[in-house]
Protein backbone atom coordinates (compact mmCIF):
# COMPACT_ATOMS: atom_id res chain seq x y z
CA UNK A 1 0.00 0.00 0.00
CA UNK A 2 1.17 3.52 -0.40
CA UNK A 3 1.99 6.00 2.30
CA UNK A 4 -1.36 7.92 3.27
CA UNK A 5 -3.79 5.44 1.05
CA UNK A 6 -6.87 4.81 3.38
CA UNK A 7 -9.52 2.03 2.87
CA UNK A 8 -12.21 4.37 3.45
CA UNK A 9 -10.88 6.16 -0.10
CA UNK A 10 -11.67 3.05 -2.00
CA UNK A 11 -14.67 1.79 -0.26
CA UNK A 12 -16.27 5.73 -0.56
CA UNK A 13 -16.01 5.53 -4.11
CA UNK A 14 -17.53 2.00 -4.47
CA UNK A 15 -20.66 3.50 -2.22
CA UNK A 16 -20.85 6.20 -4.82
CA UNK A 17 -20.58 3.73 -7.98
CA UNK A 18 -22.84 1.77 -6.64
CA UNK A 19 -25.72 4.35 -5.99
CA UNK A 20 -25.47 5.48 -9.79
CA UNK A 21 -25.52 2.13 -11.26
CA UNK A 22 -28.75 1.69 -9.38
CA UNK A 23 -29.85 4.73 -10.20
CA UNK A 24 -29.61 3.35 -13.71
CA UNK A 25 -31.19 0.07 -13.51
CA UNK A 26 -34.22 1.34 -10.95
CA UNK A 27 -35.20 3.39 -13.62
CA UNK A 28 -35.08 0.94 -15.99
CA UNK A 29 -36.75 -1.82 -13.95
CA UNK A 30 -39.16 0.28 -12.33
CA UNK A 31 -40.66 1.77 -15.94
CA UNK A 32 -40.75 -1.78 -17.84
CA UNK A 33 -44.10 -2.66 -16.39
CA UNK A 34 -45.68 0.84 -18.10
CA UNK A 35 -43.32 -0.10 -21.03
CA UNK A 36 -45.18 -3.56 -21.58
CA UNK A 37 -48.44 -2.25 -21.40
CA UNK A 38 -48.09 0.58 -23.70
CA UNK A 39 -46.54 -2.07 -26.31
CA UNK A 40 -49.67 -4.58 -25.47
CA UNK A 41 -47.67 -6.73 -23.74
CA UNK A 42 -49.28 -8.65 -20.79
CA UNK A 43 -48.57 -9.44 -17.49
CA UNK A 44 -47.62 -12.93 -18.64
CA UNK A 45 -45.10 -11.82 -21.10
CA UNK A 46 -43.55 -8.77 -18.55
CA UNK A 47 -43.35 -11.80 -16.34
CA UNK A 48 -41.29 -13.97 -18.33
CA UNK A 49 -39.06 -10.70 -19.42
CA UNK A 50 -38.29 -10.02 -16.03
CA UNK A 51 -37.39 -13.43 -15.29
CA UNK A 52 -35.04 -13.64 -18.11
CA UNK A 53 -33.45 -10.97 -17.03
CA UNK A 54 -33.04 -12.69 -13.68
CA UNK A 55 -31.89 -15.79 -15.87
CA UNK A 56 -29.20 -13.69 -17.37
CA UNK A 57 -27.84 -12.85 -13.80
CA UNK A 58 -28.44 -16.42 -12.70
CA UNK A 59 -26.07 -17.60 -15.10
CA UNK A 60 -23.05 -15.17 -14.83
CA UNK A 61 -22.94 -14.07 -11.65
CA UNK A 62 -20.86 -16.65 -10.28
CA UNK A 63 -18.34 -16.92 -13.24
CA UNK A 64 -18.05 -12.76 -12.20
CA UNK A 65 -17.20 -14.09 -8.92
CA UNK A 66 -14.99 -15.94 -9.55
CA UNK A 67 -13.22 -13.74 -12.13
CA UNK A 68 -14.27 -10.71 -9.01
CA UNK A 69 -10.23 -10.64 -8.03
CA UNK A 70 -8.80 -10.77 -11.80
CA UNK A 71 -11.34 -7.50 -13.16
CA UNK A 72 -10.63 -4.66 -10.58
CA UNK A 73 -8.30 -2.53 -13.03
CA UNK A 74 -9.54 0.38 -14.78
CA UNK A 75 -9.13 -0.93 -18.37
CA UNK A 76 -11.63 -4.14 -17.72
CA UNK A 77 -14.11 -2.10 -16.20
CA UNK A 78 -14.43 0.28 -18.75
CA UNK A 79 -14.47 -2.34 -21.51
CA UNK A 80 -17.46 -4.09 -19.86
CA UNK A 81 -19.14 -1.02 -18.56
CA UNK A 82 -18.94 0.12 -22.25
CA UNK A 83 -21.19 -2.99 -23.17
CA UNK A 84 -23.89 -2.30 -20.48
CA UNK A 85 -24.22 0.86 -21.93
CA UNK A 86 -25.03 0.09 -25.31
CA UNK A 87 -27.05 -2.75 -23.85
CA UNK A 88 -29.65 -0.09 -22.11
CA UNK A 89 -29.46 1.70 -25.68
CA UNK A 90 -30.76 -1.38 -26.92
CA UNK A 91 -33.69 -1.74 -24.70
CA UNK A 92 -34.28 2.38 -25.22
CA UNK A 93 -35.23 1.42 -29.00
CA UNK A 94 -36.58 -2.09 -28.65
CA UNK A 95 -40.40 -2.18 -29.34
CA UNK A 96 -41.48 -6.37 -29.47
CA UNK A 97 -41.26 -8.58 -26.61
CA UNK A 98 -38.71 -10.36 -28.28
CA UNK A 99 -36.35 -7.76 -28.53
CA UNK A 100 -36.76 -6.36 -25.51
CA UNK A 101 -37.07 -10.11 -24.00
CA UNK A 102 -33.52 -10.51 -25.66
CA UNK A 103 -31.84 -7.23 -24.67
CA UNK A 104 -32.73 -8.03 -20.83
CA UNK A 105 -31.82 -11.26 -20.74
CA UNK A 106 -27.98 -9.79 -21.95
CA UNK A 107 -28.25 -7.01 -19.32
CA UNK A 108 -28.74 -9.35 -16.74
CA UNK A 109 -25.39 -11.46 -17.69
CA UNK A 110 -23.61 -8.19 -17.88
CA UNK A 111 -24.66 -5.98 -15.71
CA UNK A 112 -23.67 -7.92 -12.56
CA UNK A 113 -19.70 -7.86 -13.49
CA UNK A 114 -18.59 -5.55 -10.65
CA UNK A 115 -20.94 -6.51 -8.61
CA UNK A 116 -19.30 -9.18 -6.56
CA UNK A 117 -15.79 -7.54 -6.22
CA UNK A 118 -17.79 -3.90 -5.15
CA UNK A 119 -19.95 -6.16 -2.46
CA UNK A 120 -16.50 -8.04 -0.73
CA UNK A 121 -14.77 -4.89 -0.77
CA UNK A 122 -18.08 -3.24 1.01
CA UNK A 123 -18.24 -5.99 3.58
CA UNK A 124 -14.45 -6.65 4.58
CA UNK A 125 -14.03 -2.71 4.85
CA UNK A 126 -15.53 -2.59 8.28
CA UNK A 127 -13.01 -4.93 9.69
CA UNK A 128 -13.59 -8.15 11.99
CA UNK A 129 -17.28 -9.22 13.29
CA UNK A 130 -18.98 -6.32 10.84
CA UNK A 131 -20.00 -8.51 8.61
CA UNK A 132 -23.88 -7.87 9.21
CA UNK A 133 -23.37 -3.68 9.56
CA UNK A 134 -20.53 -3.80 6.46
CA UNK A 135 -23.56 -5.40 4.27
CA UNK A 136 -26.00 -3.30 5.72
CA UNK A 137 -24.23 0.16 4.89
CA UNK A 138 -23.24 -1.25 1.47
CA UNK A 139 -27.01 -1.57 0.59
CA UNK A 140 -27.79 1.66 2.27
CA UNK A 141 -26.03 3.42 -0.48
CA UNK A 142 -27.17 0.82 -3.20
CA UNK A 143 -30.58 1.68 -1.81
CA UNK A 144 -30.47 4.94 -2.44
CA UNK A 145 -29.80 4.97 -6.05
CA UNK A 146 -32.93 2.28 -6.20
CA UNK A 147 -35.09 4.99 -4.25
CA UNK A 148 -34.12 7.46 -6.83
CA UNK A 149 -34.98 5.30 -9.66
CA UNK A 150 -37.89 4.00 -8.14
CA UNK A 151 -39.38 7.30 -7.51
CA UNK A 152 -38.31 9.39 -10.50
CA UNK A 153 -39.19 6.26 -13.07
CA UNK A 154 -42.53 6.17 -13.19
CA UNK A 155 -43.42 10.21 -13.41
CA UNK A 156 -40.45 10.49 -15.85
CA UNK A 157 -41.94 7.98 -18.11
CA UNK A 158 -45.30 10.03 -18.34
CA UNK A 159 -43.61 12.97 -18.93
CA UNK A 160 -41.06 12.30 -21.52
CA UNK A 161 -41.39 8.76 -22.71
CA UNK A 162 -39.37 5.65 -22.64
CA UNK A 163 -37.03 6.17 -25.01
CA UNK A 164 -36.13 9.75 -23.89
CA UNK A 165 -35.63 7.88 -20.14
CA UNK A 166 -33.20 5.78 -21.59
CA UNK A 167 -30.74 8.47 -22.18
CA UNK A 168 -30.99 9.61 -18.59
CA UNK A 169 -30.59 6.16 -18.16
CA UNK A 170 -27.34 5.54 -19.55
CA UNK A 171 -25.80 8.67 -18.36
CA UNK A 172 -26.71 7.37 -14.63
CA UNK A 173 -24.77 4.42 -15.37
CA UNK A 174 -21.70 6.19 -17.14
CA UNK A 175 -20.94 8.09 -13.72
CA UNK A 176 -20.97 5.31 -11.80
CA UNK A 177 -18.34 3.48 -14.38
CA UNK A 178 -15.94 6.64 -13.97
CA UNK A 179 -16.45 6.55 -10.09
CA UNK A 180 -15.44 3.00 -10.50
CA UNK A 181 -12.72 3.03 -12.69
CA UNK A 182 -11.56 6.06 -10.20
CA UNK A 183 -11.09 3.65 -7.47
CA UNK A 184 -7.13 3.39 -6.67
CA UNK A 185 -6.86 -0.04 -8.11
CA UNK A 186 -3.00 -0.43 -7.70
CA UNK A 187 -3.40 0.60 -3.97
CA UNK A 188 -6.09 -2.22 -2.65
CA UNK A 189 -4.59 -4.98 -2.33
CA UNK A 190 -7.04 -7.85 -3.59
CA UNK A 191 -6.42 -11.20 -2.52
CA UNK A 192 -4.54 -13.63 -4.18
CA UNK A 193 -6.41 -14.89 -7.72
CA UNK A 194 -7.31 -18.46 -7.92
CA UNK A 195 -7.23 -20.96 -10.55
CA UNK A 196 -10.15 -23.02 -12.01
CA UNK A 197 -13.91 -21.84 -11.65
CA UNK A 198 -14.94 -25.34 -11.17
CA UNK A 199 -13.14 -26.05 -8.47
CA UNK A 200 -13.82 -22.56 -6.91
CA UNK A 201 -17.87 -23.31 -6.61
CA UNK A 202 -16.95 -26.39 -5.06
CA UNK A 203 -14.76 -25.37 -2.50
CA UNK A 204 -16.90 -22.68 -1.25
CA UNK A 205 -20.31 -24.99 -1.60
CA UNK A 206 -19.92 -26.34 2.23
CA UNK A 207 -23.33 -27.15 3.82
CA UNK A 208 -23.49 -24.15 5.93
CA UNK A 209 -23.29 -22.28 2.61
CA UNK A 210 -25.75 -24.39 0.81
CA UNK A 211 -28.34 -24.00 4.07
CA UNK A 212 -27.72 -20.33 4.06
CA UNK A 213 -28.48 -19.47 -0.03
CA UNK A 214 -31.55 -22.05 0.11
CA UNK A 215 -33.18 -19.59 2.57
CA UNK A 216 -31.91 -16.86 -0.03
CA UNK A 217 -33.65 -18.63 -2.69
CA UNK A 218 -36.37 -18.52 -0.88
CA UNK A 219 -36.35 -14.71 0.47
CA UNK A 220 -35.96 -13.63 -3.10
CA UNK A 221 -39.33 -15.55 -4.57
CA UNK A 222 -40.98 -13.47 -2.07
CA UNK A 223 -39.15 -10.07 -2.99
CA UNK A 224 -40.70 -9.17 -6.16
CA UNK A 225 -44.11 -8.85 -4.33
CA UNK A 226 -43.97 -5.10 -3.79
CA UNK A 227 -40.78 -4.21 -6.41
CA UNK A 228 -42.24 -5.82 -9.61
CA UNK A 229 -45.91 -5.86 -9.05
CA UNK A 230 -47.12 -3.18 -6.82
CA UNK A 231 -47.43 -1.05 -10.09
CA UNK A 232 -49.74 -3.63 -10.96
CA UNK A 233 -51.98 -4.13 -7.97
CA UNK A 234 -51.69 -0.76 -6.64
CA UNK A 235 -53.78 0.53 -9.41
CA UNK A 236 -56.42 -2.40 -9.73
CA UNK A 237 -57.14 -3.24 -5.95
CA UNK A 238 -56.07 0.06 -4.20
CA UNK A 239 -57.06 2.25 -6.95
CA UNK A 240 -53.62 3.98 -7.02
CA UNK A 241 -51.82 5.70 -10.29
CA UNK A 242 -48.63 4.88 -11.61
CA UNK A 243 -47.13 7.88 -9.98
CA UNK A 244 -47.93 6.79 -6.85
CA UNK A 245 -46.79 3.46 -7.42
CA UNK A 246 -43.52 4.34 -7.99
CA UNK A 247 -43.84 6.79 -4.82
CA UNK A 248 -44.44 3.38 -2.73
CA UNK A 249 -42.20 1.32 -4.26
CA UNK A 250 -39.48 4.08 -3.60
CA UNK A 251 -40.67 4.41 0.00
CA UNK A 252 -40.14 0.59 0.43
CA UNK A 253 -37.29 0.38 -0.85
CA UNK A 254 -36.11 3.48 1.48
CA UNK A 255 -37.37 1.05 3.99
CA UNK A 256 -35.23 -1.61 3.17
CA UNK A 257 -32.47 -0.06 3.20
CA UNK A 258 -33.15 1.96 6.15
CA UNK A 259 -33.69 -1.39 7.78
CA UNK A 260 -30.48 -3.21 6.81
CA UNK A 261 -27.91 -0.72 7.75
CA UNK A 262 -29.72 -0.02 11.63
CA UNK A 263 -30.41 -4.24 11.90
CA UNK A 264 -27.12 -4.61 10.68
CA UNK A 265 -25.33 -4.15 14.14
CA UNK A 266 -28.50 -6.04 15.40
CA UNK A 267 -27.20 -9.18 13.54
CA UNK A 268 -23.64 -8.66 14.15
CA UNK A 269 -24.69 -8.92 18.37
CA UNK A 270 -27.56 -11.57 18.09
CA UNK A 271 -25.37 -13.24 14.75
CA UNK A 272 -26.55 -14.08 11.47
CA UNK A 273 -28.66 -17.60 11.66
CA UNK A 274 -30.25 -16.23 15.03
CA UNK A 275 -31.72 -13.02 13.29
CA UNK A 276 -32.83 -14.45 9.67
CA UNK A 277 -36.04 -15.87 11.26
CA UNK A 278 -37.32 -12.39 12.10
CA UNK A 279 -36.99 -11.16 8.68
CA UNK A 280 -38.98 -14.11 7.21
CA UNK A 281 -41.67 -13.15 9.99
CA UNK A 282 -42.32 -9.57 8.82
CA UNK A 283 -42.25 -10.54 5.03
CA UNK A 284 -45.41 -13.12 6.23
CA UNK A 285 -46.67 -10.00 8.25
CA UNK A 286 -46.61 -7.93 4.93
CA UNK A 287 -48.00 -10.19 2.29
CA UNK A 288 -51.14 -11.14 4.54
CA UNK A 289 -51.17 -7.60 6.42
CA UNK A 290 -51.67 -6.24 2.49
CA UNK A 291 -54.47 -9.01 1.55
CA UNK A 292 -56.67 -7.84 4.08
CA UNK A 293 -55.81 -4.46 3.60
CA UNK A 294 -58.90 -1.62 3.05
CA UNK A 295 -57.87 1.27 1.93
CA UNK A 296 -54.42 2.59 -0.02
CA UNK A 297 -53.05 3.64 3.37
CA UNK A 298 -53.28 0.48 4.27
CA UNK A 299 -51.55 -0.78 1.75
CA UNK A 300 -48.95 1.50 2.26
CA UNK A 301 -48.04 0.67 5.52
CA UNK A 302 -47.98 -3.08 5.15
CA UNK A 303 -45.88 -2.82 2.22
CA UNK A 304 -43.17 -0.88 4.34
CA UNK A 305 -43.42 -4.16 6.64
CA UNK A 306 -42.47 -5.97 4.19
CA UNK A 307 -39.87 -3.87 3.10
CA UNK A 308 -38.70 -4.57 6.59
CA UNK A 309 -38.39 -7.60 6.54
CA UNK A 310 -36.64 -7.86 3.15
CA UNK A 311 -33.99 -5.11 4.72
CA UNK A 312 -33.27 -7.94 7.92
CA UNK A 313 -32.43 -10.70 5.91
CA UNK A 314 -30.20 -8.76 3.47
CA UNK A 315 -28.43 -7.95 6.33
CA UNK A 316 -28.69 -11.50 7.55
CA UNK A 317 -27.92 -13.73 5.00
CA UNK A 318 -24.50 -13.00 3.03
CA UNK A 319 -22.81 -13.18 6.63
CA UNK A 320 -24.53 -16.22 7.56
CA UNK A 321 -23.49 -17.46 3.91
CA UNK A 322 -19.93 -16.22 4.62
CA UNK A 323 -18.84 -17.50 7.75
CA UNK A 324 -16.41 -19.55 7.38
CA UNK A 325 -15.47 -19.13 3.74
CA UNK A 326 -11.32 -18.54 3.24
CA UNK A 327 -10.68 -15.02 2.01
CA UNK A 328 -9.19 -15.62 -1.20
CA UNK A 329 -12.52 -17.57 -2.23
CA UNK A 330 -15.09 -14.71 -0.80
CA UNK A 331 -14.90 -13.14 -4.12
CA UNK A 332 -16.72 -16.81 -5.80
CA UNK A 333 -18.70 -17.33 -2.68
CA UNK A 334 -20.28 -14.03 -2.98
CA UNK A 335 -20.85 -14.58 -7.03
CA UNK A 336 -22.47 -17.95 -5.73
CA UNK A 337 -24.36 -16.33 -3.73
CA UNK A 338 -25.38 -14.02 -5.93
CA UNK A 339 -26.83 -16.52 -8.21
CA UNK A 340 -29.10 -17.81 -5.88
CA UNK A 341 -30.33 -14.62 -5.36
CA UNK A 342 -30.91 -14.32 -8.99
CA UNK A 343 -32.68 -17.48 -8.98
CA UNK A 344 -35.06 -16.73 -6.74
CA UNK A 345 -35.74 -13.50 -9.00
CA UNK A 346 -35.84 -15.83 -11.40
CA UNK A 347 -38.57 -17.85 -10.53
CA UNK A 348 -40.52 -15.36 -8.05
CA UNK A 349 -41.79 -13.47 -11.15
CA UNK A 350 -43.53 -16.65 -12.86
CA UNK A 351 -44.95 -17.44 -9.46
CA UNK A 352 -46.80 -14.15 -9.18
CA UNK A 353 -47.48 -13.64 -12.64
CA UNK A 354 -48.80 -16.86 -13.14
CA UNK A 355 -51.03 -16.49 -9.45
CA UNK A 356 -52.06 -13.31 -10.41
CA UNK A 357 -53.64 -14.21 -14.03
CA UNK A 358 -55.24 -17.37 -12.55
CA UNK A 359 -56.79 -16.23 -9.15
CA UNK A 360 -56.65 -12.75 -9.35
CA UNK A 361 -54.63 -10.20 -7.58
CA UNK A 362 -55.53 -11.08 -4.49
CA UNK A 363 -53.83 -14.41 -4.56
CA UNK A 364 -50.55 -12.81 -5.04
CA UNK A 365 -50.26 -11.92 -1.15
CA UNK A 366 -50.95 -15.70 -0.20
CA UNK A 367 -48.58 -16.98 -2.38
CA UNK A 368 -45.78 -15.14 -0.70
CA UNK A 369 -47.46 -15.40 2.52
CA UNK A 370 -46.86 -19.11 2.21
CA UNK A 371 -43.33 -19.04 0.62
CA UNK A 372 -42.51 -16.48 3.65
CA UNK A 373 -44.14 -19.01 6.16
CA UNK A 374 -41.27 -21.88 4.69
CA UNK A 375 -39.00 -19.48 5.24
CA UNK A 376 -39.94 -19.22 8.87
CA UNK A 377 -40.16 -22.59 9.06
CA UNK A 378 -36.24 -23.54 7.44
CA UNK A 379 -34.65 -20.98 9.22
CA UNK A 380 -36.01 -22.42 12.63
CA UNK A 381 -34.90 -25.38 11.41
CA UNK A 382 -31.51 -24.50 11.11
CA UNK A 383 -31.67 -22.56 14.20
CA UNK A 384 -32.84 -26.03 16.53
CA UNK A 385 -30.27 -28.13 13.94
CA UNK A 386 -27.68 -25.96 15.92
CA UNK A 387 -26.59 -23.48 13.04
CA UNK A 388 -28.22 -20.61 15.54
CA UNK A 389 -24.91 -19.65 16.70
CA UNK A 390 -22.98 -19.04 13.15
CA UNK A 391 -20.56 -16.54 14.27
CA UNK A 392 -20.63 -13.02 12.27
CA UNK A 393 -18.23 -12.60 9.20
CA UNK A 394 -14.09 -12.33 9.68
CA UNK A 395 -13.16 -11.68 6.44
CA UNK A 396 -10.42 -9.46 7.71
CA UNK A 397 -10.04 -5.81 6.75
CA UNK A 398 -8.92 -4.01 3.99
CA UNK A 399 -4.70 -3.87 4.09
CA UNK A 400 -4.04 -0.64 5.80
CA UNK A 401 -0.92 1.55 4.61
Amino acid sequence: MRPGFRPTTAVSLVYASTAFNWVAYALLAVTLPFRFQSLGLSVVQYGIAVAVLALGMLLTESIWGVFAFRIGNARTILALGIVVALLYLGIGVSDTFLTLTVSLGLLGALFVFQVPLMRWIALTALGPGTGGRGTGVFGLFSGVGLVVGTALGPFLFVEFGFRALTFLIVASYAVGVVLTILLPWRQVALPPRQSGLLRQVRAVFTRPFGLAVSLVVIAYLAKPLVWNFLQYYSVSLFHGTPSGAGYVIGAAQGMSLVAGALLGTVVDRWGAGRSAPFGFVLLVLGALGTFVSSSYLEMVLTSLVFATGVGWLSASLLPLALDAIPLQLQGTAVGVFGSFEDFGLLVGPILISAAYTAYGAGSIFLVVGAVGLVGVVCSLLMHLLGRKDQHPLDAGRLPQS
